[in-house]
């Protein structure tokens, strides 16, 4: 599979606190990110407001954050991480599954963390929604290609017994980034489907449809 897809990066640090005043100016600094967008939404968000809420100087704030984003990007790599830690139970649980309640499992899992991810900035979430990819998050994946050879298609391979499709390299990039692109596409135009049980059913009924067209009728061109 050759894709040449990579990763965005997400906003840095202008550096990293390595003195504990530090640290804790700049967990004052994601604190208060967080207050605000909890209380208020993220069009109250500027740093200015920031400031004013954690108790930091603006000028403090910059030396750590070239801008705004950069400290919204500080609260979704918190998440991300707990929600790899997350991803890993997911995946000791789905030994011995079926293959329809393993998917069923996998996009549930998908859909929450894209919601939860969602929720804390609509507008940051949409603009760099290419990086904060939970599969690939801290791992050695250079492209989409890279992770998807390493997870979906050993994902198929399990499964194989349960699977028609001729095709299981198409069938793993269309689970793996076809499927999130239709979660991008819900978070961007009709978002409260996110958590219906409507979307979840439709998006196992395209992954099932991937993996055994033939028994959605359709046929399987060579």
């Amino acid at each position: 599979m050759d894709l040449i897809t990579t990763q965005q990066a997400l906003p840095a640090l202008r550096k990293r606190p390595s003195q504990s005043r530090s640290r804790a100016l700049v967990e004052a600094v994601e604190q208060a990110c967080l207050r605000i967008l909890d209380e208020s939404g993220e069009d109250s968000l500027t740093v200015a407001r920031i400031a004013d809420v954690s108790g930091v100087a603006v000028g403090s704030i910059y030396q750590y954050f070239p801008n705004k984003d950069a400290i919204i990007a500080l609260l979704y790599e918190r998440v991300l991480d707990q929600e790899a830690e997350q991803l890993l139970r997911v995946r000791e649980r789905l030994r011995g599954v079926p293959l329809k309640s393993a998917l069923r499992e996998i996009l549930g899992n998908i859909v929450r963390v894209e919601t939860r991810l969602f929720k804390l900035n609509k507008a940051f979430h949409l603009r760099y929604h290419s990086a904060l990819h939970l599969g690939m998050w801290r791992g050695p994946y250079k492209t989409a290609g890279e992770f998807i050879e390493a997870t979906w298609l050993p994902l198929l391979t399990m499964y194989k017994s349960e699977i028609t499709t001729p095709h299981p390299e198409l069938a793993a990039y269309l689970l793996g980034q076809g499927l999130r692109e239709v979660i991008r596409g819900v978070l961007q135009d009709i978002p409260e489907q996110l958590e219906s049980t409507a979307l979840q059913d439709s998006l196992l009924a395209m992954a099932m449809g991937c993996l055994s067209p033939c028994t959605f009728g359709l046929s399987s061109r060579q």
